[in-house]
């Protein structure tokens, strides 16, 4: 397998994280629009070239790989439709094993 840990590039990765990368200092702060877009590009990238590493055989984690796609995925939902005012959403929106299981 190869020496890259990808999976902790995704460790801590949520909505909150990109909420803080538009507003580093605080909601009352300016505001960098581009910085989550960008940041989401990065991890893609990654996700991306993790996923070539899998498909060539040179990796083993697959799962590691699915869970961390979820993770980008619920990050870009829950900061993509939140805002004040706004609807409560689930975090996550994933049912609990128990649920999904029946």
């Amino acid at each position: 397998m190869s020496g890259i840990d990808y999976a902790a590039r995704f460790d801590g990765f949520d909505g909150d994280v990109l909420f803080a990368l538009e507003y580093p200092q605080g909601q009352d702060g300016p505001s960098d629009c581009d910085a989550p877009q960008e940041c989401v590009e990065q991890l893609l990238v990654v996700l991306a070239d993790w996923r070539q590493q899998i498909l060539a055989g040179a990796r083993t984690d697959a799962d590691a790989y699915r869970a961390a796609l979820d993770t980008v995925r619920e990050a870009w939902l829950q900061y993509s439709f939140r805002w004040v005012g706004g609807p409560e959403l689930p975090y996550p929106f994933d049912l609990p094993r128990t649920e999904a299981a029946r």
